[in-house]
């Protein structure tokens, strides 16, 4: 009988890659077991939460929540997690990330492995070259605490596709809900949680699956994202259409953060100046 995916995550060879990814960290185990006190017993500690995870007796610890100052001057709330729920998610993200990488688009570069700034600006630079030098500048308004967590889950399920890895997730991500709305739909999830990243881009998939069949070139970096047109009038529609396939999602684009604009360098990407076209 072939192992579920949780059978798999918790796999002596999956754990092992989990700690040797974190094992540099200086985080508790627990509120109960320090860092130093984990080092003495660590297998034992290892295994019991390997048992707990497969016989559905774990319970993920309390996140531990820390202010951080915006650049506008307001704050962001950082969730951090103790060691041992930290390995039960990277042994998770471990069995997950290949396939979510045969899924997303190419033109999303934040979050992914052999990914990074460089190369987004790089591909930027390339539409601007081309000639696609209106833009759709454009930030999603408080991306990671507005994702309505049941339509996250109703994506992450098929994708998961494993029950007891699904009650799992659902724990994670009602423990770090940011907010309720007026109907009590649980928001948000929790920043600086090690599966967070990846529910980010496969929460957007659908978003960048709709901009590249109506043929819009894009680059888009989290919630940060370009779109790409030869015009002012296909930036406006574009821009439009954004916007359609966002409120899909039960998302907004940043209502001062957003433009249409000639690309140049008064236009900021990825804390880079864009370059003119010279025509």
């Amino acid at each position: 009988m072939a192992k579920g995916l949780l059978e798999w995550a918790m796999s002596a060879d999956i754990l092992d890659q989990s700690w040797n990814r974190l094992k540099s960290e200086h985080t508790p185990w627990s509120p109960t077991v320090t860092r130093e006190q984990l080092e003495h017993h660590l297998v034992q500690h290892l295994l019991a939460l390997r048992d707990a995870v497969l016989n559905a007796s774990y319970r993920p610890k309390p996140l531990r929540q820390f202010p951080m100052q915006k650049p506008d001057g307001k704050q962001r709330i950082i969730t951090a997690q103790y060691l041992s729920d930290k390995v039960v998610q990277r042994a998770l993200l471990i069995v997950l990330e290949p396939k979510a990488e045969r899924l997303f688009h190419d033109s999303s570069f934040a979050y992914r492995p052999k990914r990074n700034v460089e190369q987004a600006l790089n591909k930027a630079r390339e539409h601007i070259r081309c000639g696609r030098d209106w833009l759709v500048d454009a930030d999603i308004e408080k991306f990671f605490d507005n994702i309505p967590q049941a339509l996250l889950l109703k994506k992450l399920k098929p994708f998961v596709d494993d029950a007891k890895a699904m009650q799992l997730i659902t724990t994670w991500l009602t423990q770090g809900a940011h907010h309720k709305s007026l109907l009590g739909q649980r928001r948000g999830i929790p920043q600086g949680a090690i599966l967070s990243p990846l529910m980010c881009n496969l929460f957007l998939h659908d978003f960048d699956q709709a901009l590249s069949c109506a043929n819009i070139p894009f680059v888009r970096f989290a919630d940060d994202f370009l779109l790409f047109t030869d015009s002012k009038k296909n930036a406006q529609a574009a821009l439009a259409y954004a916007k359609n396939q966002l409120a899909k999602l039960e998302l907004n684009v940043h209502p001062e953060k957003t433009r249409v604009v000639q690309s140049g360098p008064q236009v900021i990407f990825l804390g880079q100046k864009l370059p003119c076209l010279m025509r």
